[in-house]
């Protein structure tokens, strides 16, 4: 190799490693600013499902980076921690697992600086939602009944809750609402988010009961809706297939939420109020009387007793280790719960009437009269849980990391 070569070579080596060091600089904090004191009174960390919520007061001009891993501290060096970079309190941290404890600090550096030291660590242990509610904005005084979380039109994710007299609102957290003016004027049952777009369903009116919309503003009725004539109480989806029941016996079915065709195989004028579709391929339909129905195509349904002749207002299916569960509640505390979606046992929770449940792998929830909820992680031993209302809970609709329950007099009320 020529001299020229090899100075040639080692400058472009040396320029090489400057980069690198630069751009590790950059990434460490750089040069330009500095570290920043810890703020003050530390942070506090709520736990939720899944979740917690760290909060701190911040300075001005810093920037903070949240610090985390499992056990009972974390430092810079601790085994196995994460970091968060850029973040703002409150800070909603998911992906965590329940039951396990976790440890959370925050440093804060300036104009892209060297990091501080770290606040001290605080612990908590995410935990399943239900025992801790939240009131959220006014919601009018209307009865709410339903409640649903997707994705819009603009991309934004949004939580959509529906009632009577066309009460329907939206919200980015499921705590502050806004009013949707461009509803129609429906006596709102239920809402579902599916096949990208936002269904909503209730009482006749004229010839649509049913409205889809993906962008609050533009509200579309379907197609062909055969069943117009009866009121639609639910709804539920597969993702594939929408299926609607209500009164008198009626469900219907729709592949793309526009055009509908009713059931004629269901032997049953009773009305019906809840529906479900279960991981295992099975639909359950509840309503009046303690009617429960069963479909594997939701269009065929086969009629199974529930061991009640109460009206069952909601039903809901989870999937555990040790395979499924189905729940269905209703009037007079009555619970219907069934391992293979065929042999139902009955039991009785007080006197509550129950108008909404939800079940996950972790945990069914059953909301209802007076403000009543219950947890269960079995569906056999339930946990009487303090919601902050007295209202009647009239619908319930839950994510992976929140609960919302909407009912009597605009309430909405939320758990994490």
């Amino acid at each position: 190799m020529s001299f020229a070569t090899y100075m040639t070579s080692t400058s472009i080596r040396l320029k090489l490693l400057a980069l690198f060091v630069a751009v590790v600089l950059s990434a460490c904090g750089g040069s330009s600013g500095g570290p920043a004191s810890s703020p003050a009174g530390g942070i506090t960390v709520v736990p939720g499902n899944g979740q917690v919520t760290v909060s701190w007061t911040p300075d001005s001009g810093v920037q903070y980076w949240l610090w985390y891993a499992p056990g009972s501290t974390v430092t810079t060096t601790t085994p196995g921690h994460l970091t968060k970079v850029n973040v703002n309190s409150p800070y909603v941290l998911t992906g965590l697992t329940n039951g396990a404890t976790y440890a959370f600090a925050i440093n804060g550096r300036t104009g892209g600086g060297a990091g501080g030291a770290l606040s001290t660590p605080v612990t908590a242990v995410p935990r399943t939602a239900g025992a801790t509610w939240t009131a959220g904005t006014t919601m009018g005084s209307a009865e709410m009944r339903g409640a649903s979380y997707g994705t819009a039109a603009d991309a934004s994710l949004n939580y959509l809750a529906v009632g009577a007299s066309g009460s329907v609102f939206k919200g980015s957290d499921g705590i502050n609402w806004t009013t949707v003016s461009t509803a129609p004027a429906v006596n709102f049952n239920a809402t579902l988010f599916t096949l990208s777009q936002f269904i909503a369903l209730g009482a006749t009116g004229g010839t649509n009961n049913i409205y889809r919309t993906s962008d609050f503003v533009t509200w579309t009725a379907p197609l062909a809706n055969p069943g117009a004539a009866q009121n639609l109480n639910a709804l539920a989806s597969n993702g594939a297939l929408l299926v609607a029941v209500g009164d008198n016996g009626t469900i219907q079915s729709s592949t793309d939420g526009i055009s509908w065709t009713t059931a004629t195989s269901v032997p049953t004028t009773d009305h019906l109020y809840g529906v479900t579709y279960a991981a295992s391929g099975l639909w359950l339909a509840v309503g009046a009387n303690g009617v429960l129905f069963t479909s594997v195509d939701g269009k065929s349904w086969t009629a199974r007793a529930s061991g009640t002749t109460n009206t069952l207002r909601s039903v809901a299916a989870s999937t555990y280790l040790t395979g499924y569960q189905y729940v269905a509640v209703g009037l007079g505390g009555v619970v219907s719960r069934s391992v293979d979606g065929t042999s139902f046992a009955v039991q009785t929770l007080g006197t509550t009437d129950f108008y909404g449940v939800n079940a996950d792998p972790l945990q069914i929830l059953a909301v209802g009269s007076g403000g009543t909820a219950y947890t269960s992680s079995d569906a056999v031993t339930w946990t009487s849980q303090t919601t902050g209302t007295t209202n009647k809970l009239a619908g319930l609709f839950g994510s992976p990391t929140q609960y919302i329950a909407v009912g009597a007099a605009g309430t909405n009320i939320s758990s994490r």
